[in-house]
């Protein structure tokens, strides 16, 4: 953060501001404006006197017409106090620095600093020390901090090695973000090139995919012969094919079927399953097609009786997924019964020559 404008020369009036930013009204003889020695919007150090009392602190400049001078933060007053004073009548304004601001040295020469030391942009070109430069210890590897001689023992490479040995440059952990694992090696940088050294979870990945497992292992003429006898037995096996699955009866549940068979050839009879019962009798169940079913899949019917009068809403135990394909009212002899309004959900009743509640029996197919 840049610090505030401390200007030379500078000295003009404002008239009653108040508690107010400071309207000035132009420099004195012989002195600067505040315009003419900064630019606008930024930080300037500032005093403030009437003659009674006085105030310092840092402004913002705005150069317009008129040029103010806005109190941005209030370090003392003669009030001792950090609050903008009361101005009436005429003030000086001028710059200059607190005391709060100055640097300076102490008894032994040392220079003690509320803040960060910084140059311009926030970066210190050269910073020469001619004894001991003392830093805290590092709290963020990640960061550009200064790293004590404590912190740094041990932690880094060290170059200087002899008797004939080579000095390691850089080394680096591959393949292993977070966690060890097979792929993960170390890289150690030399001056003639890398060299890599596998992980622990890379060494047991080698030795696992290499090494051959645990096991009796039979000799070749024993294993030859236990082939051929594998073989053989095979031979004599159920050949490959597509069969149909069994499930073996639950003890005590008779309804159970192990299934043996099932014949679709039959070009006479219906196809059907044959296969045991539980109790070790054999038992057929003829399968019906889908062309002996009396009503295509998508359709249901309805079957039930109701009493109802002449314009009753009777409805469906359960809704069609549309409007019915057809409807049949039967009941008692000489009445003719008959319906309309109807829908997917139900329809309205009607009853020749009564009033009197008819029971009747409805039939109803639609889809489902």
């Amino acid at each position: 953060m840049a610090a505030p404008l401390l200007l030379d020369l500078v000295l003009e009036t404002a008239t009653n501001p108040g508690t107010g930013s400071f309207t000035l009204n132009g420099s004195v003889q012989d002195r600067r404006s505040f315009a003419s020695a900064a630019p606008g919007g930024g930080q300037v150090f500032y005093f403030a006197d009437d003659g009674t009392q006085a105030e310092w602190g840092v402004g913002v400049l705005t150069v317009g017409t008129p040029n103010t001078l806005s109190r941005q933060t209030v370090t003392g007053t003669t009030q001792n106090t950090a609050q903008a004073l009361n101005f009436t009548g005429t003030v000086r304004v001028y710059s200059w620095v607190s005391a709060s601001y100055t640097p300076v040295l102490d008894g032994n020469g040392s220079l003690a600093l509320r803040g960060d030391l910084s140059a311009q942009n926030g970066t210190l070109k050269t910073l020469t020390v001619t004894a001991t430069c003392t830093v805290p210890g590092v709290t963020d590897w990640g960061s550009h901090q200064a790293a004590s001689a404590l912190d740094v023992q041990n932690r880094f490479i060290n170059r200087d090695v002899g008797g004939g040995n080579l000095p390691v440059l850089n080394i680096q952990l591959v393949n292993a973000p977070t966690a060890d694992n097979s792929l993960a090696y170390f890289q150690f940088l030399t001056s003639w090139g890398a060299l890599a050294v596998p992980t622990n979870g890379n060494v047991s990945y080698q030795i696992r995919s290499y090494a051959q497992p645990i096991g009796d292992y039979a000799t070749n003429g024993s294993l030859n012969t236990a082939v051929g006898n594998l073989n053989a037995s095979i031979a004599t096996k159920q050949p490959v094919g597509t069969y149909v699955t069994t499930q073996t009866a639950t003890s005590g549940s008779s309804g159970d079927l192990k299934i043996e068979a099932a014949n679709f050839s039959n070009s006479v009879n219906a196809p059907y399953l044959s296969g045991y019962k539980p109790d070790g009798s054999l038992t057929a169940y003829i399968l019906a097609q889908l062309g002996d079913l009396p009503l295509d899949r998508t359709k249901k019917i309805h079957v039930f009786q109701v009493t109802a009068r002449d314009k009753d809403r009777v409805t469906f135990p359960t809704a069609f997924g549309g409007n019915p394909d057809g409807i049949a009212l039967t009941g008692m002899v000489n009445k003719i019964y008959h319906y309309n309004s109807y829908d997917s959900g139900g329809f309205s009743m009607g009853v020749s020559d009564s009033g009197d509640p008819q029971s009747v029996t409805v039939i109803a197919i639609g889809p489902k």
